[in-house]
C-alpha cells in the first residue's frame, strides 16, 4: 500500500500530534467541503472526554481520521437524496461521524466496519425521516424504499442518483461488489428504464 496518498501521512512525518491531525481533516478538510458543525459537532464531541471516547492510539486515530475524509462526501450526498433538505442532510452525517468515533475501537474489531458505519448513517436518516422537521422527500427515491429491502434501495440510491460504481457501492456500504451486483440486477427487474432515469435526475433542495 502506498501510504503517501494517505490522510495524515505527511503529518506523521512533520510529527503532527494525531488529535491535532483529526481537528484538521475535520475542521479544514483537504476538498474544501466544510461541515456544519451547528448540530452534532465532532470538535465538540473530540474535545468532551464523557460524550465520546476518541481512541488515543495514534494508528487508531490516523485510521478515524482518514475513514471520514475517505466517505463523508458520499455520506453527505446520500443524506441529501434520502432527505432533500440540506441542514436535515448535514446534522444525520454529523450524528453519525459522531457515533462513529465514539464507537471506532468497537468497529475496528468487526471485519466490515464500513457497514457498521452505513448501519449508523441509515439509523441516522430514519430518524430524521420522522421527525416532526423532516421535509417533503423525493418521490422518485421514496418509490425504491416502498418496494425494496433497505440494503437494495440504497445500492439503486448510490448507482442512479449519486452515479457510483458497484466497487465504489461495494466499498462504502461495507459489503461485496457481487452481493452490490445482485441488488442492481434486482433492482432493474422492478424498475422500468424510465423509472431508473427519473432516479437520475437532482430534485431541487431547499
Amino acid at each position: 500500500m502506498d501510504t503517501s496518498q494517505t490522510p495524515g501521512c505527511e503529518a506523521i512525518k512533520s510529527g503532527e500530534p494525531m488529535l491535532d491531525l483529526f481537528r484538521r481533516e475535520w475542521t479544514n478538510p483537504p476538498s474544501g467541503q466544510l461541515h456544519d458543525i451547528s448540530a452534532v459537532s465532532i470538535s465538540a464531541a473530540i474535545t468532551d472526554t464523557e460524550t465520546v471516547d476518541l481512541p488515543t492510539d495514534q494508528h487508531s486515530l490516523l485510521g478515524l481520521a482518514a475513514f471520514v475524509q475517505l466517505h463523508r462526501l458520499h455520506y453527505l450526498e446520500y443524506a441529501r437524496a434520502r432527505l432533500v433538505d440540506e441542514s436535515a442532510s448535514r446534522a444525520a452525517v454529523e450524528a453519525t461521524i459522531a457515533a462513529v468515533t465514539g464507537r471506532w475501537s468497537d468497529f475496528l474489531q468487526n471485519a466490515r466496519p464500513a457497514a457498521d458505519a452505513w448501519q449508523q448513517l441509515r439509523t441516522q436518516i430514519r430518524t430524521a425521516s420522522g421527525g416532526a422537521d423532516a421535509g417533503a422527500p423525493d418521490p422518485a427515491v421514496e418509490l425504491l424504499y416502498g418496494a425494496l429491502p433497505p440494503d437494495t434501495a440504497d445500492t439503486a440510491v448510490l448507482r442512479w442518483r449519486l452515479a457510483m460504481t458497484p466497487e465504489a457501492i461495494a466499498d462504502l456500504m461495507g459489503t461485496d461488489p457481487p452481493a452490490v451486483a445482485a441488488c442492481l440486477l434486482t433492482v432493474r427487474r422492478h424498475f422500468s428504464a424510465a423509472t431508473l432515469q427519473q432516479l437520475e435526475q437532482q430534485p431541487s433542495r431547499p
